[in-house]
């Protein structure tokens, strides 16, 4: 696992009292490099860990802060009994009324958000024309990231679940009641492979999809840490995907996060071991040598591993003030023409996601990416991430795919060596409306 120095670890009653859990909790606590002591928490005391531990404070972009450490690590349990759900929806509504531990946070600090249901694109997402996605079920086991990042916020505490043979239980109902999806997401807001293999929870994980047949984990990471990978039983079944970027963002901007090579080279290691990767270029961060540092990573990416999608994303989710303070400390790395470019776009893009920086900026960079991309591979499916239909009416052609026809690398449809979808992903996702114990919606009804 990484070399961290959390500034303390808690761990849930659950966690402690079954010996099992505990035992995870504590190979990594021992694997930390100040050794902390264990503190055991119940639910009754979560309030006071946020007002009196401030397990919270530090929860903030990480560029904003003047100095960063490792985040605070937690250990829990989803809650899947009905007793145990009706309690973690209790303490989910006094974290919701303190506006503060809210949202996922909030949910992985009350032992639920197992299980998430996100209808992009369907009624109820108010986002649905500026972000093309595709509805499904995500699956989450982390919340939070030790990678600091300086654009993230999700840094300063990390929530691990640890009760993985019971996720896996409830899990197979959520697969079994739900043909159409053939690829689940890990946590997008977290990076797993940071705490194993001494956690010992991403690996079951794996060898559960390992037994099912075309039902595919998938794992987003910015990771250089996949050795562990090796030995387990995945038989094809957990794709690996890597955020990658060039060379400056990933040494100065990504700090603690695998710098570009780092995270081919581990890609490299997963792919040897039997699994399929993927690359997504995102967020891309127009510094003053992206041009050249695209080339570069596209270069070695692509003569060192054999991905079957690279998806593109531009920097983006935020105005261009809330940019400019996430990146204070590295001003003077940013291309001066975007930077113009996102001042004099203040209102076009204002109430947009895809804002801080006009379409045609954006566009010139997947333009660059997938000249790079078609140097060295003709064959490789490149597609837009998170992108609005606007760029796709404007850049499908390039692409040779459509809004509704693309892949990309963690779609619920796209399955390894995918380079079409076969049904349309806006008509055939269709929740069942079961009451599955540790599920929540998050967008879309």
């Amino acid at each position: 696992m990484y070399e961290l120095s959390p500034p303390a670890i808690y761990a849930h009653e659950s966690v402690m009292g079954e010996p099992r859990y505990r035992a995870r909790a504590e190979r990594v606590a021992a694997a930390c490099r100040n050794h902390p002591q264990i503190v055991t928490f119940s639910d009754a005391e979560v309030p006071g860990l946020i007002d009196d531990r401030e397990i919270l404070k530090r929860r903030v972009a990480m560029g904003t802060l003047d100095h960063v450490e490792d985040p605070v690590l937690m250990f829990n349990t989803f809650r899947f009994d009905p007793e145990g759900v009706a309690s973690a929806e209790v303490l989910g509504q006094r974290l919701a009324e303190m506006e503060r531990g809210g949202g996922h946070v909030g949910e992985a600090l009350s032992g639920r958000g197992a299980f998430r249901w996100h209808g992009y694109n369907q009624k109820g997402d108010c986002h649905g024309a500026d972000k093309v996605c595709r509805p499904c079920w995500r699956i989450h086991l982390q919340q939070g990231c030790a990678h600091r990042c300086l654009y993230c916020g999700l840094g300063g505490l990390l929530v691990a679940m640890v009760n993985v043979e019971d996720y896996c239980r409830h899990l197979r109902g959520i697969i079994e009641a739900h043909p159409w999806q053939q690829t689940y997401l890990l946590d997008d807001d977290a990076d797993p492979p940071c705490l194993e293999p001494e956690l010992g929870v991403l690996g079951p994980l794996i060898e559960f999809f390992g037994t099912l047949r075309n039902r595919y984990l998938i794992i987003h990471t910015k990771t250089w840490n996949t050795e562990w990978l090796r030995g387990l039983k995945h038989n094809g079944n957990t794709i690996v995907v890597w955020s990658l970027s060039g060379r400056t963002q990933s040494e100065l901007i990504e700090a603690r996060a695998g710098t570009t090579g780092q995270r081919i080279e581990a890609a490299r290691v997963a792919e040897a071991a039997g699994y399929p990767i993927r690359y997504k270029f995102k967020p891309i961060l127009p510094v003053r040598s992206w041009r050249e540092d695209a080339a570069e990573a596209v270069e070695l990416a692509l003569s060192r591993t054999h991905p079957d999608i690279i998806s593109l994303c531009s920097f983006m989710w935020m105005d261009i003030d809330e940019m400019k303070s996430r990146l204070a400390g590295v001003a003077d790395l940013l291309d001066p023409g975007f930077m113009e470019a996102a001042e004099l776009a203040r209102e076009e893009v204002r109430d947009t996601r895809t804002r801080p920086f006009p379409l045609q900026m954006r566009a010139g960079i997947y333009d660059h990416y997938l000249t790079e991309i078609r140097r060295h591979s003709a064959e490789v499916p490149v597609s837009l991430s998170t992108e609005s239909f606007e760029m796709w009416k404007h850049f499908g052609e390039k692409l040779g795919m459509t809004a509704t026809n693309y892949v990309c690398g963690c779609g619920p449809q796209c399955v390894p060596g995918a380079t079409r979808l076969v049904d349309h992903p806006f008509r055939v996702a269709v929740r069942k409306p079961l009451d599955f114990p540790g599920a929540t919606v998050a967008i879309g009804e």
